[in-house]
């Protein structure tokens, strides 16, 4: 049993490789592929748009599957079609570009899905530490590539760049055949046959409470990182010093996966976590509006918020885990959930610019993140006082 652990926290460590990497790779050699490719500057922005818009979409289809299929299964399917996604981004075309984007949302979705359910399959003993490894992996991963890729274009060319994505993308395949092969879950009497569940998933007053919780965070991280430097240089601060605001507030959140499993055991320990995820949501935001444009404070602001995104995200994953049963409902829930909180995601930046250009200054729209990040708390505290989803089930 310890060597399934063992081999099953290695395949969700290299799997999580590849779940935020191939997306924030492209904002900093995007003007690299305007050349190369001669893609414009609006479809340039879909290049980071079209797979949020895909987790959006398909997460409901990827729980059906794996339904079908098996997770573990539908997982290897998932990640071989991101490969041969980031196999097509070698090529210097717009279809290409563009397709193999689509390809890698579309593999990334397919993790976003399952890999609560395997965690709450694999490690039933500790699903915090699953969760742990898995957000920890995938969040420095995707601040190193924030940092190393635009060195390596720079050193090396585009096609060198891109085609070493290629290659870290069969990481997270090596990652799926470990846990394809790790049958410890499938050897659990329980796990033979899973009991149907008593009604829709989408009927269940739990499972809509999660889903809010995961749609506010996701709406919170991505409108913040979209528009914090912008936002950041609008109260004083220079484009540089705004841009390591935004890169605080990114590792903050590696931070806060490594922190999570000492608090998400408890009730007490969530419930700190809760309280700093509102304080940090509601601070960290309308603190841009004091008077008071230090680089201390502008850390601090960036801190809060930074803190507020890793532990909301974190704990989102924890909820999949922990207010589920089995593994069947982990993914009914998981995939209900990033349906809407993509969705979420992917209008929250459209509407925060919308509602800057109305108004002329970003008050409006920092007040509302307030309002959000009051939300997000007693959603977090609602959810709190309820076992497992389906528990009012007569």
């Amino acid at each position: 049993m310890q060597r399934h652990t063992h081999f099953t926290a290695l395949g969700i460590v290299l799997v999580a490789v590849n779940m935020r990497l191939p997306i924030t790779a492209i904002p900093p050699i995007i003007h690299d592929l305007q050349r190369a490719s001669g893609l414009s500057a609006t479809v340039a922005g879909l290049l980071t748009s079209i797979p949020l818009l895909t987790f959006a979409i398909f997460s409901s289809v990827f729980t059906k599957a794996s339904q079908r299929w098996g997770t573990s299964h539908v997982l290897l399917f998932a990640f071989l079609i991101l490969s041969l996604g980031a196999g097509f981004r070698v090529l210097p075309q717009v279809v290409a570009l563009l397709l193999g984007t689509f390809l890698i949302g579309l593999g990334i979705d397919g993790g976003n899905v399952i890999i609560p359910a395997i965690i709450k399959e694999r490690m039933p003993e500790h699903p915090t530490r699953g969760v742990s490894l898995y957000t920890t992996s995938m969040v420095l991963m995707s601040s190193l590539a924030t940092g190393v890729v635009g060195l390596l274009t720079t050193k090396y060319s585009l096609t060198t760049t891109m085609t070493g994505l290629f290659l870290l993308s069969l990481v997270s395949v090596i990652g799926c055949l470990l846990l394809l092969g790790d049958h410890s879950a499938e050897t659990r009497p329980a796990a033979k046959a899973e009991p149907r569940l008593p009604r829709s998933i989408w009927t269940d007053r739990l499972a809509w409470l999660i889903t809010l919780f995961f749609g506010l965070q996701a709406l919170l991280y991505y409108s913040l990182v979209t528009w914090m430097p912008t936002i950041f240089q609008s109260v004083g601060y220079t484009p540089t010093v705004a841009a390591m605001l935004v890169t605080i507030l990114q590792l903050a959140c590696l931070a806060c996966a490594l922190l999570t499993p000492l608090f998400a055991n408890s009730k007490g320990g969530k419930r700190f976590m809760l309280a700093v995820i509102g304080l940090g949501f509601g601070c960290g935001s309308v603190g841009v509006l004091l008077p008071i444009h230090t680089l201390i404070m502008g850390g601090l602001l960036a801190l809060l918020m930074g803190i507020a995104s890793g532990f909301s995200f974190n704990l989102a994953i924890i909820f999949f885990t922990q207010k589920t049963s089995n593994g069947r409902e982990t993914i009914e829930v998981s995939g209900m959930a990033q349906t809407f909180g993509y969705l979420f995601a992917t209008v929250g930046p459209f509407s925060f610019g919308l509602l800057k250009s109305w108004q002329g200054s970003w008050q409006s729209t920092l007040i509302i993140c307030l309002v959000l990040a009051i939300t997000i708390f007693i959603t977090g505290r609602l959810i709190e006082r309820q076992e497992t989803v389906f528990q009012d089930q007569p």
